[in-house]
C-alpha cells in the first residue's frame, strides 16, 4: 500500500515558509538535490493545497524549470497532482486533479490509483489536516541550518503524535535529511 509522506525544508525554529510564502532561503548543494530527488521519485503522486499549487504551477510547467532542475522538472510534470481547493477546479498544468474537501474517502480514492508513494510538498494546511486525520505515514524533514525568525511554522496546531527516526543523512551544505515514521 502507498505511503503518504511529507517532504519539507524546515529551519531550526520550525519555519517552513518565509514571509509571503518565500522559499528562496533553502540551503542546498548538488549532492542534497540529487538525494532529495531520489526520495521524491519513490512517489508518483503529489498532494498540495492551493497556496502551494499557486507557487508551483507557473514555475514547474514552464521552460525555465526544465533548464534549472531537469530531473525535478520531469518528476513535477509527470506526477499526478491532486490539489485541494474550493477556489480552483481546472489547470493548464498536466495531470492535475482537484478536490474541494479533505477526508478519508478522498484520500482512499487517490491511493487506489497510485502505483507508488504519495508526497506532500509544502502545503502546511493540507499536511496538518491529513496529520490530524492520522493519514501521514512519514515526515522527510530537510532541517536547514538557520533560524528564520519570521514565517509560518510547520508543526503548529497538529495533534500530538510520536515519530520514530528511520534514517538521517548530513550534507556538506549543513542540511540534515531526517526521515521519520509516524508511530500508529
Amino acid at each position: 500500500m502507498s505511503r503518504i509522506f511529507v517532504s519539507n525544508w524546515i529551519a531550526l525554529d520550525g519555519i517552513f515558509s518565509g514571509p509571503g510564502g518565500d522559499t528562496g532561503w533553502f540551503t542546498s548543494d548538488e549532492e542534497l538535490m540529487h538525494y532529495n530527488l531520489e526520495r521524491l521519485n519513490e512517489a508518483d503522486t503529489i498532494l498540495m493545497g492551493r497556496t502551494t499549487y499557486d507557487l508551483m504551477a507557473g514555475y514547474w510547467a514552464g521552460t525555465q524549470a526544465r533548464h534549472d532542475f531537469a530531473g525535478a522538472y520531469q518528476f513535477m510534470n509527470e506526477s499526478r497532482k491532486h490539489i485541494f481547493s474550493r477556489a480552483i477546479t481546472v489547470s493548464d498544468w498536466q495531470h492535475c486533479f482537484f478536490h474541494n474537501t479533505v477526508n478519508q474517502e478522498v484520500i482512499s480514492n487517490i491511493k487506489a490509483f497510485t502505483n507508488r508513494d504519495i508526497v506532500i510538498l509544502g502545503s502546511g494546511d493540507l499536511s496538518r489536516q491529513l496529520h490530524n486525520l492520522g493519514l501521514i505515514d512519514e515526515y522527510h524533514i530537510l532541517l536547514d541550518p538557520q533560524i528564520k525568525g519570521e514565517g509560518r511554522r510547520f508543526f503548529d496546531d497538529m495533534q500530538m503524535s510520536k515519530v520514530k527516526l528511520k534514517s538521517m543523512k548530513k550534507f556538506e551544505c549543513g542540511v540534515a535529511y531526517l526521515q521519520y515514521a509516524v508511530v500508529k
